[in-house]
């Protein structure tokens, strides 16, 4: 059992582990749920995936600031139970402006993800229909727009967020149509720290109800697949 909020964060702190996530799936009194997320609002996320978490501490993370938190708190067996019509938060319309709680370094990433594209990545028009923009060109307008939104904490769609993500994970790590060889010379970020990141936004950046609805791929009514846009 977690005894105190202190406990907690250095749980939460520590190197992934089996017994790091045993650790933080483990239950606690209310006062030191409610202690937690009053001290550590980085801990937030992972308070309301837990099972234990108290009802009373879920409505308050509810409306917290970040998307994450509140994605979870909707996808949580305990609220869930309660309030049933609030569940689905994939559904939600994903063009109503979200915040997620990021570093400055997770969103100069995020810039960089998608102002590579315009420096030594080679996109092509099919791939940039693939990750959301109208064509190429639309890819270095919008990503010059999302990126510059990102790095001045401003609220995003969970489609922008999308593109934003999906553009960084392509153009990292392809030498064939991303930067690849070139990402550390170009953004001043090493392969080790820019994966260690990505995998951080990955866990952060809620996607979920964008691809294959608002963008992506869908199968057509002859059995083809077909790009989907919805503005």
């Amino acid at each position: 059992m977690i005894t105190s909020a202190d406990e907690y964060k250095r749980w939460f702190d520590a190197p992934q582990s089996n017994e790091r996530v045993r650790k933080l799936r483990e239950p606690a009194s209310q006062e030191t749920w409610v202690d937690i997320i009053q001290r550590f609002p980085e801990c937030r996320a992972e308070v309301a995936w837990s099972r234990h978490t108290p009802v009373v501490v879920l409505k308050i993370l509810r409306w917290d600031a970040d998307e994450r938190t509140r994605w979870r708190v909707r996808t949580n067996a305990r609220w869930i139970d309660e309030h049933p019509d609030d569940a689905l938060p994939w559904e939600d319309d994903p063009s109503v402006p979200i915040q997620f709680r990021l570093s400055d370094q997770e969103r100069q990433l995020l810039q960089f993800g998608l102002t590579e594209w315009s420096g030594p990545a080679k996109c092509t028009h099919e791939f940039a229909v693939a990750m959301g923009f109208r064509d190429v060109e639309d890819l270095f307008i919008q990503g010059n727009r999302i990126g510059e939104a990102i790095v001045a904490g401003e609220p995003l769609s969970r489609t922008d967020w999308t593109k934003a993500l999906l553009s960084t994970e392509v153009v990292f790590m392809s030498n064939v149509i991303g930067s690849g060889w070139d990402w550390e010379t170009t953004t001043g970020l090493s392969d080790e720290s820019t994966l260690q990141m990505i995998r951080a936004l990955q866990r952060k950046i809620v996607t979920g109800g964008v691809i294959g609805h608002v963008f992506g791929t869908r199968v057509g009514p002859a059995g083809w697949s077909e790009p989907v846009h919805r503005r």
